[in-house]
């Protein structure tokens, strides 16, 4: 502890929100918290906040990193990172969720919008455009879990099933697509060809309050988001909410969101992307408040009354840990989950999702589980919570591996998610938060057609400004 009050504990290098060059930072330990302090020798000292917990930030630091083939490298490192990414040479991990923006147009101007988007030039990605692009992704980075395809507003694209069907072959595994849900509250004829298709949609749900819509989104588009929703259950399109927590704003609304999300069955995961200050209107947005990855798990267990708890949330093995926090849950309603880490070890879980984002339940993970269970009957005598778990989890393993068959992978994924849920926690890196370490391992990435894969938050702060198809800076 030094007279200043606080404990300097690493290096890496931030990025000046001024003039935007890569500066030296530390990591402070401050009042129980973890500050990241970027030092910029003309605009001096600044904060970011990147744990609220001292002791989170420690476990997560030092939880094991999945290391993957980084992609075809397709750079020289000459000026450092990030401004060399295609990637360089000093990429640490693989591509596992390549990016596709499809378009620029977008039917919002959302005061929250973290990305830029043109609006004098409308831009829609071609079909042999993302032939290309798909072709480069299989070639650079080899067979993926899933690719996302965005925009703008992709459901805008005049040839977006076209586009989507492209997708389907056999070296991706799934389709998702990001939607504000304005075209989706509309169309139902869209939403049963996406559910054809086996697409998965990504629907951005930030407030049930018309007030906060209208300082979110710019618009009251509550009912519309609503309408959505009720076209993806009918049609039971498996759907992830992607919800922006905002300090202050919508934090507040975070239980009951999640509690939708267990309890609708075509919804099959949560997404929380905490709030990114940087793009067309994020950068612009106040109160400044980074909302970090441990106080979203923290709203979580009080919002569950303990049902689920931050212990019960790991990093991402394949991303840095202050990237992602994950959360897979058996069960398929909110008062009778049971948190897998519950049944399953921390390194057992990890080795399942060493691939990417989603679970490998192999034969190693099947004797895992039985383990589990047997540790939960050993505990289930006078216990109606130890109980009421090995119920749930018996119901499930039963589904997963019948007696007398086999499953492949691919099946026991798909037979199992109709009783799971995940819940992501995800922190983009804004000028205030950027960590260069951070960067080098980040398996998010977006190709362009000049054969080049930028990880996303590199891409966002970077480059997507000076793609003239989204943005030219004036």
């Amino acid at each position: 502890m030094t007279d200043k009050g606080y404990t300097y504990f690493s290096t890496t290098s931030g990025l000046c929100r001024e003039c935007r060059r890569i500066v030296r930072a530390q990591i402070v330990f401050e009042g129980g918290k973890v500050y990241q302090e970027r030092i910029c020798p003309e605009h001096g000292a600044s904060r970011a906040l990147v744990a609220a917990s001292e002791e989170w930030y420690l476990d997560a630091i030092r939880q094991p990193m999945a290391t993957g083939k980084p992609p075809l490298a397709a750079t020289k490192v000459e000026k450092g990172c990030p401004f060399d990414c295609g990637p360089c040479a000093f990429h640490e991990q693989k591509c596992n969720l390549p990016v596709f923006s499809i378009t620029n147009a977008c039917n919002l101007r959302c005061p929250i919008c973290f990305t830029y988007n043109r609006k004098d030039k409308v831009y829609f990605k071609t079909k042999e455009e993302m032939k290309r692009l798909l072709d480069w992704i299989v070639e650079a980075a080899g067979p993926v879990d899933l690719i996302n395809v965005t925009g703008g507003e992709p459901t805008l694209h005049p040839d977006l099933l076209s586009l989507l069907e492209l997708a389907k072959r056999p070296e991706i595994g799934r389709i998702t697509l990001n939607s504000n849900g304005l075209t989706l509250a509309k169309d139902p004829d869209l939403v049963q060809r996406l559910k054809d298709l086996g697409v998965y949609v990504i629907l951005s749900f930030d407030t049930f309050d018309p007030a906060k819509s209208r300082r979110i989104h710019g618009l009251d588009i509550v009912e519309a988001k609503l309408k959505a929703l009720e076209n993806l259950r009918k049609f039971d399109v498996p759907t992830t909410i992607l919800n922006v927590l905002i300090k202050g704003v919508n934090d507040d609304e975070l239980p009951r969101i999640l509690k939708m999300a267990l309890d609708e069955d075509f919804i099959r995961s949560l997404t929380v992307q905490t709030m990114t200050f940087t793009g067309y209107g994020g950068k612009e947005f106040s109160p400044r408040e980074h909302i970090t990855i441990d106080e979203t798990e923290r709203i979580v267990e009080a919002g569950t009354g303990g049902r689920i708890r931050v212990a019960d949330f790991m990093p991402l093995p394949s991303a840095h840990p202050l990237c992602y926090g994950i959360c897979y849950l058996f069960g398929s309603k909110s008062e009778e989950v049971v948190p897998l880490l519950r049944v399953v070890s921390r390194e057992e879980l990890r080795e399942a999702l060493k691939g990417g984002y989603l679970l490998h339940p192999d034969g190693r993970f099947e004797g895992a589980l039985k383990t589990g269970m047997d540790l939960l009957w050993a505990g289930s005598s006078g216990s109606d919570e130890a109980a009421g778990q090995l119920k749930t989890m018996k119901a499930i393993l039963r589904k997963l591996y019948p007696p007398g068959e086999s499953h492949t992978v691919f099946e026991r994924q798909k037979l199992g998610e109709r009783h799971t849920k995940t819940i992501y926690v995800h922190a983009h890196m804004d000028e205030d938060n950027f960590d260069v370490a951070r960067a080098v391992k980040c398996p998010d990435m977006v190709p362009d057609e000049s054969r080049r894969l930028r990880p996303a938050c590199t891409y966002n702060l970077f480059y997507r400004q000076k793609d003239e198809r989204f943005w030219v800076e004036k």
